[in-house]
């Protein structure tokens, strides 16, 4: 029955479009295979694991997570994401770091969280624990291993780590009776039966549908051309007014500049104009999707001029935009450090002529444009315009020659060594437009 249910489970989350990994189930284990183990133990595997692992899978794996657009009730603390099983050949005995060796031969770990942390099978009376390796603190999860399956199961296969089970843990462990564990099986099987065809009766569907996908498809967005688009703009910004957190904020701002960029665009106009509860962030982010580029950034530009601003708050509030002129206003503020100045750099589109002038200018100047530049190199953005090689080679030799400090010369070491695939995936994207 559980597998069937698992196998259930991510069908449907692959139909709703979650992101989903293969699930792994593997066969049962052998006699031998289990004798294998506890001899490399050196004790008996639990009677109730060992059943499983002989009924059920030596080896289970399930991984999956919601869109990140996904709006959950505001009492859930934090978003579950699928991260559950076991495994066989894994089995072995914890290390608790500083603790006392003899604590770790109490318990078998039988699975491991992304987030590092273990799942154990204590040795005495089969019951199953939650250890955080950052906390060094343990949470009971369940009485037995059969009752750690079913509810896991029965909550659909929730990750592990100690931020996703806790909301829904009391003092005997993981349950499915709690007030937080209701709402989310509520939500979950809602989100699993949603459908874009239902969602088109009403305009308070279609919202609560996109609440749980989100509005990238074109097939969302088209939807909302089949109601009045005064009304779908109000209630859009009823949503945002009401939201109850900034990620909820986030999510329907989101939708809106999708669906309303026009009533949008005037919206972020009153926003400068006149005093507001609107979030700074909400108002740049609206700002940057509706208006018209140079628009948008000349607002945000004459707001942050008003105080000498950091790095991390000029990434923060110019990263929606990716335009040329940012550059422009960059070369007044930059500074050391750097970090943050790079990124900007990087994103701001800027061309090969003005990477390689930066590069050629002061100090905090050319270490910007070489760190900006070895961004792009790495996460595959090209320069505007053409790369000169002919040019960058020397410049570039020149700096890994005469650069005092070992890491910055790693980093003209690492641009001249990459500039050639670099010029050739620049040649390629002029071509392919």
């Amino acid at each position: 029955m559980w597998i069937e249910r698992w196998n259930h489970l991510v069908e449907r989350l692959k139909q709703q479009e979650a992101c989903v990994h293969p699930i792994e189930i593997q066969p049962v284990a052998t006699e031998q295979e289990l004798l294998q183990v506890e001899a490399r133990l050196g004790v008996q595997i639990p009677s109730g694991f060992r059943q499983l692992l002989q009924n059920c899978s030596k080896q289970v794996s399930i991984y999956w997570s919601l869109p990140e657009e996904a709006i959950l009730p505001i009492e859930l603390l934090d978003t579950p994401s699928g991260e559950f099983g076991w495994s066989l050949n894994d089995l072995d005995f914890p290390y608790f770091e500083e603790n006392d060796e003899s604590d770790e031969q109490q318990y078998l770990q039988f699975f491991t969280a992304g987030n590092g942390d273990a799942l154990l099978l204590k040795l005495e009376d089969e019951t199953i624990w939650y250890w955080s390796h950052e906390e060094d603190e343990f949470d009971l999860l369940a009485a037995s291993f059969h009752s750690y399956v079913n509810n896991m199961t029965a909550l659909g296969c929730i990750g592990v780590d100690c931020g996703q089970h806790r909301q829904f843990c009391s003092e005997n462990g993981l349950d499915i009776e709690l007030a937080s564990s209701q709402l989310w099986l509520t939500w979950l099987e809602q989100y699993l039966s949603s459908n874009l065809q239902q969602a088109q009766s009403g305009l308070d569907s279609l919202l609560h549908y996109v609440s749980m996908h989100g509005v990238k498809k074109t097939s969302v967005q088209e939807t909302f051309l089949h109601f009045d688009g005064v009304q779908v703009y109000q209630a859009l910004r009823h949503k945002l007014e009401r939201a109850q957190s900034p990620s909820e904020q986030k999510a329907w701002s989101e939708v809106l500049v999708k669906v309303c960029p026009s009533e949008a665009g005037n919206w972020a106009r009153e926003l400068w104009q006149v005093q507001s509860d609107v979030p700074d962030w909400l108002r740049d982010y609206v700002t940057a999707h509706c208006l018209p580029a140079d628009e948008g950034l000349s607002f945000i530009l004459m707001d942050i001029e008003k105080d000498r601003i950091d790095a991390y708050t000029a990434l923060y509030r110019l990263r929606q935009f990716h335009h040329p002129n940012i550059i422009d206003w960059m070369r007044y503020y930059v500074t050391f450090p750097i970090d943050g100045w790079d990124t900007l750099l990087a994103e701001s589109q800027p061309s090969a002529e003005t990477l390689y002038e930066w590069l050629n200018g002061n100090e905090v100047e050319r270490l910007t444009s070489i760190r900006a530049i070895c961004q792009m190199m790495q996460r595959g953005i090209t320069p505007t315009t053409m790369i000169d090689e002919e040019k960058w080679r020397p410049l570039l030799a020149y700096w890994v020659e005469h650069e005092v400090l070992r890491k910055n010369k790693q980093l003209f070491s690492q641009a001249l060594s990459c500039l050639e695939n670099w010029i050739l995936k620049c040649y390629m994207q002029r071509r392919g437009e």
